[in-house]
């Protein structure tokens, strides 16, 4: 039965729409150090939809600039490469993260992503993490749980089951989804990320934010996105599913030289910047 339901998962993904091919030129451009910001210019406008997009978010209170940003140029000047790409791929997404009402509540798995997304930004932030790399902490919790949205989405009674059994025998959401499905939302998310070709940075948030690893260059990613994933539990930002939530282990809190204070502090600002990040991605 297991085997069965894999192997339908597998098709599900594979049968996913892809990024559209401007995305990923986008991905390519920015990730070129040789690149500038005219390049990246040159091919965001390959997709008017996307490019309007784009200067609407990057207009929003979000990012709370001084003037009006009227070109795609002056945006990408303004902000730089790396977060103009992240803009562009969180848009993207928006479209690709929609949940189907079912045993999850749309509105509250949504809140929830937003939630991880805004926090991790705040923890980055606190860690000292390079600004142009801070958006793509943000994409990093906004996307962590997109095998849920597969799993509820393709597989509504299963997923009905792990809730459910989640919240009558308790026990790590990731346990309960592999004795059911024969797959965890983090592996699920992995090969969705594959298949979208997604960098490291964010498969290491999306497959390895339950159980983090600590060491390798995108360590970072999967350590902050586990914090900020249990913070926005403890706090109730959102519902994804989880009635156990998940304790942080010393080793990531040495790791990354912070303590629960620390974060608490980090997070002061989380009500209004979850505002903030909602009028940037509506």
């Amino acid at each position: 039965m297991a085997q069965n339901i894999v192997a339908k998962v597998k098709d599900s993904i594979e049968k996913m729409p892809p990024l559209s091919p401007v995305v990923h030129k986008i991905i390519i451009v920015a990730n070129d150090v040789t690149s500038s910001a005219q390049h990246l210019t040159d091919v965001i406008q390959l997709d008017p939809v996307l490019t309007a997009k784009v200067i609407r978010m990057v207009n929003s209170a979000y990012f709370g600039l001084p003037q009006e940003i009227k070109s795609l140029k002056q945006a990408v000047v303004m902000l730089g490469i790396n977060t103009i790409k992240n803009v562009a791929l969180s848009s993207a997404l928006m479209g690709k993260i929609a949940l189907k009402k079912g045993i999850l509540d749309p509105e509250e798995f949504w809140k929830h992503s937003i939630g991880v997304a805004v926090a991790s930004k705040l923890i980055a932030q606190r860690l000292g993490v390079d600004k142009k790399l801070l958006e793509e902490f943000f994409i990093a919790g906004l996307i962590h749980d997109i095998g849920k949205v597969l799993m509820n989405n393709f597989f509504p009674d299963e997923m009905k089951q792990i809730i459910e059994t989640s919240q009558s025998k308790g026990g790590l959401i990731i346990d309960i989804e592999k004795n059911v499905l024969g797959l965890t939302h983090e592996e699920i998310g992995i090969a969705i990320g594959k298949k979208w070709n997604f960098e490291n940075n964010l498969l290491y948030a999306v497959g390895k934010h339950h159980i983090p690893v600590l060491k390798g260059d995108s360590a970072i990613y999967s350590m902050v996105v586990h914090i900020a994933d249990t913070f926005a539990k403890v706090l109730k930002v959102g519902f994804s599913g989880n009635y156990v939530i998940d304790a942080i282990d010393e080793a990531i809190w040495q790791t990354l030289g912070l303590t629960e204070e620390m974060v608490l502090e980090a997070l002061s600002p989380l009500s209004d910047e979850i505002q903030k990040a909602k009028l940037f991605l509506q």
